[in-house]
This record gives structure tokens, sequence and C-alpha cells, in this order.
């Protein structure tokens, strides 16, 4: 069968069932590792289709401008829900699992994409350790010019506060006194069993948790 028939199948699949994330993890382990079907699959434009997508990629054949186009049309989705979701996947499911394309991220904290620049902070909130102290305050310096007024790029650049905060002790104060001066998320709705994303409820909670278990 055909690289394209086995896609329009899945496409086929996706669209009777309506399935959610941890369905599409199952059939991507189902279907395994695809490339030319990955191609397919984006290309139809249809959201369960692309979160699937990311799962069937090769890393080994993506690249930084094969990033750069699926960029381009996740800049172009209108939903913002959606969006952020592909954001979110195409980070944790693609850019995390591969160093070049983690490095390609580094030059993208500024410029007229604000999609990148929330790829930017959402990758330096997943990689933030202790030892990088220098990086790590460099970060939070920024962070604390630049969050009042970062528009689309405040939920990105909090948790990345945030993270800081958590892991670094020697800037965990500072992260803490952001929050409260700002009071950025202080109201924010919360589910039951979930963290506020309130920088100072948010370390506090980790930290204390981490405490717990030592």
């Amino acid at each position: 069968m055909s690289s394209a028939a086995d896609a329009q199948g899945l496409l086929e699949r996706l669209a009777s069932t309506k399935p959610n994330n941890t369905q599409i993890r199952a059939i991507a382990k189902e279907h395994g590792k695809n490339a030319e079907v990955a191609a397919h699959l984006w290309n139809s434009g249809g959201f369960s289709a692309r979160m699937l997508s990311y799962l069937m990629l090769e890393l080994k054949a993506v690249d930084a401008p094969y990033i750069g186009r699926l960029l381009s049309d996740i800049e172009a989705v209108a939903d913002a829900r959606e969006q952020s979701q592909l954001l979110d996947w195409l980070i944790a499911n693609v850019i995390m699992k591969k160093a070049a394309l983690k490095a390609e991220t580094a030059e993208w904290i500024s410029g007229p994409s604000a999609v990148r620049q929330r790829v930017y902070w959402s990758v330096q909130a997943r990689s933030i350790q202790a030892e990088n102290h220098d990086h790590n305050e460099r970060l939070l310096q920024h962070i604390e010019r630049e969050l009042p007024s970062a528009g689309p790029l405040q939920w990105n650049m909090n948790w990345c506060a945030a993270q800081i905060g958590i892991a670094d002790e020697r800037l965990r104060a500072r992260c803490i006194a952001l929050g409260e001066r700002l009071g950025l998320y202080r109201d924010y709705p919360v589910s039951k069993g979930c963290t506020s994303p309130f920088l100072p409820i948010w370390i506090g909670a980790v930290v204390g948790k981490q405490a717990r278990a030592e």
C-alpha cells in the first residue's frame, strides 16, 4: 500500500473516531515511524492529523528548514487553542528530542515571529538546570524586564521564570518577588489537583513537593 493510501486510511480513522491525545499516541505506536505518511498527514491541514504526524516523523530526517515549514503552517492556524497545542507537541515530541533542533531555537528570543519566540521560551523552560546559573541569570534579567508587556509571550516567559525559581535556589527569591510584584495569574482559575501559574504558588508547591520527597 502506498504512503498516500496509508495516510488516507488514517485520515478516515481520525475523522470517524475523533481521538483524544492519548488515543492519538496509541495510533502512532500502532503504525510506527513513517516520514512520508507523516508528511501527507501534515499537509491535510487537520488538527488531529497534524498531531499524529509529529509522532510518526523520523527525527533523523527533520532539520531546521523542515521545522521552519511546520512553524509557518502553525502561524496560519486561526484557532488559538489548536495553535498552542500544535506548538506544544512540536516542542515536546520533535524539537526537544534532537539537540540540533534545540540549538536552532537559541536565536529566536527576538524577531518578527511571536510563534518562534514562544518556542524559544518553551524550550528554555524545559531545559533549565540549576548548574547553568549564569544562563539562568541572563534569562531572568530578560524576563524581569519584558514580562509585564510580553503579551502573547507572557505564559511562556512566566513558565520559564517558574522553572528557574524551582531549579536555581540562588534565583528563587527573585522569581517569587517578580510574581508578587506583577500579580500575573494571581487569580487564574485552577482545576482541582492542578497548580496555579502564579509564580509564588507554583514555585512554592513544586519546591515543597521536592523537599517532602527527599
